[in-house]
């Protein structure tokens, strides 16, 4: 009956979505609704766009689970960046221009301190929780023993 502002809407993406997934399930229901199970040329393509698309899916899941095994050169002097804040004001007040600014005061209570923002990060930032590996941590110690020992002896 009246209109009630809505509480904060999150911005929702699947965590593992794969667009090729996508493909692939779109071209086996075209497929389906055009082609009944018959032995046409069409059936023929479409089974090896299928394998190749199921293939594709495969290979994808095998480098995304290989990949945090991998340790390169490149991850070793990678700067870790802090997690990007993207704010949502919890109710729409009209005000959203200075809604991200870090000295906005409370119109309504008339506060004149900045508001402070905490724990809104992005979750898909992982890098931001993911804590320095050992193996980095004594890797770093061995080139730094090793520049000592090249220094002193």
């Amino acid at each position: 009956m009246f209109e009630v502002p809505k509480p904060r809407q999150f911005r929702y993406t699947p965590r593992f979505y794969d667009p090729e997934k996508e493909r692939w399930e779109a071209l086996k229901k075209k497929y389906a609704d055009e082609h009944p199970a018959d032995d046409t040329p069409a059936a023929v393509s479409e089974s090896d766009e299928l394998a190749y698309f199921e293939e594709r899916v495969r290979q994808l899941e095998r480098n995304k689970r290989q990949q945090p095994a991998k340790l390169g050169w490149r991850d070793l002097f990678r700067k870790r960046t802090m997690p990007q804040f993207h704010y949502t004001p919890r109710f729409n007040t009209g005000d959203l221009s200075d809604a991200g600014s870090d000295n906005t005061a409370d119109t309504t209570t008339g506060l004149r301190r900045p508001i402070k923002i905490r724990r809104r990060f992005n979750i898909d930032d992982e890098d931001y929780f993911k804590p320095v590996s050992g193996t980095r941590i004594i890797l770093y110690c061995f080139i730094v023993c090793l520049l000592l020992y090249w220094i002193f002896f």
